[in-house]
């Protein structure tokens, strides 16, 4: 009997035992196996992206420009005395002497600033005096500087494309299962995925405000640039012109009484070759035509919208490849929760 009883207790210690063993490792089995998996998917981050920055595409209006021999001259002409004519007001007239007929002189001399009209512009005579002016070296430094117009920001190479969505491959192995160890995967994957969505609409945030200040400022040029090619405007440049030519003629009038023979009929007639010259570059540039400023403008959005669709792609990128390691991580993890199977 005793020994009846001792064999019963040693198989209820036993059992116990057994149960017990049992117990613990399933209570093991409730945490992914490898905490260094866990730990990685808690750390796991959307990788920074550096956007692209949109090319401030705009028209840079052309100018004309005295040249830096006619702003001498000119200065030069209101220091004329009975003593003293500086060099380069002897040296103009010398230049324009050996260079224009007589003819061509007179013909000059006639022009008034408030009647250089494109009537006398395009008169034959006076046409083939500018040209003759533009071809002779001496004169040429006493000619207006044109500088054309451009559009500025243009980039070579062509579009990026549009973004692609990243999805999920498929749902979490076996997302429905009520093991604790796999469903504490599946729960520590999502937070994951919640940060990297959160990480992702930040960036995607910056992207959309980036592109509303570019189309504003595209607005902004567009109204610059239609101010800038109004007729107002180049009717303003050819006034700056006439203002020169006003200034160096009442300069020269003052200092008639102290000038040598003949010399302000050559100094007159320069500065008429400075004006007619000026006036023609303004109507030179007001005829050039690079493309309406809708059409700069156009082509800026459309640079803006394609910036916009790159910096997405490049991030919606940066999200899938975040998001595929997650699934990998949460996939080796809940492999390793079969692995450690109910402790059996």
């Amino acid at each position: 009997m005793k020994t009846r009883t001792l064999r019963l207790l040693t198989l209820l210690t036993f059992l116990t035992f057994f149960l017990y063993d049992c117990k613990d490792k399933e209570a093991d089995s409730l945490e992914p196996a490898n905490t260094e998996l866990s730990n990685q998917l808690d750390k796991l981050e959307l990788a920074p992206t550096t956007l692209q920055e949109t090319p401030d595409i705009k028209l840079v209006p052309g100018k004309v420009e005295p040249s830096a021999k006619t702003l001498e001259l000119n200065n030069s002409l209101g220091s004329v005395t009975s003593a003293s004519i500086p060099a380069s007001v002897t040296k103009a007239a010398e230049e324009v002497s050996t260079t224009l007929s007589e003819a061509e002189i007179k013909a000059l001399n006639e022009v008034s600033p408030s009647g250089a009209s494109k009537t006398v512009l395009n008169s034959q005579q006076v046409r083939a005096i500018l040209s003759k002016a533009s071809g002779d070296v001496k004169l040429q430094g006493y000619l207006s500087l044109l500088t054309v117009a451009k559009v500025n920001g243009l980039l070579d190479g062509g579009r990026t494309g549009a973004a692609t969505e990243g999805t999920v491959t498929g749902p979490a192995i076996e997302a429905g299962n009520t093991d604790d160890c796999i469903a504490r995967a599946n729960e520590k994957f999502d937070k994951t995925k919640e940060r990297l969505d959160e990480a992702k609409a930040r960036e995607q945030q910056k992207i959309n405000e980036a592109y509303t200040r570019d189309l504003e400022r595209i607005q902004r040029n567009l109204e610059q640039c239609t101010g800038e090619n109004s007729a107002e405007h180049f009717e303003a440049l050819r006034q700056v012109g006439i203002k020169i030519a006003n200034e160096a003629l009442a300069a020269l009038e003052k200092a008639k009484p102290f000038l040598r023979p003949g010399q302000y009929e050559y100094l007159k007639a320069l500065i008429n070759i400075q004006l007619l010259d000026y006036l023609d570059k303004v109507n030179q540039l007001e005829a050039a035509k690079i493309g309406t400023c809708t059409e700069i403008a156009a082509i800026a959005k459309t640079r803006a919208e394609e910036v916009k669709n790159s910096n997405t792609a490049a991030v919606e990128a940066s999200y899938n490849d975040a998001l595929a390691k997650a699934i990998e991580l949460r996939d080796k993890m809940i492999e390793n929760c079969h692995n450690q199977g109910s402790g059996i």
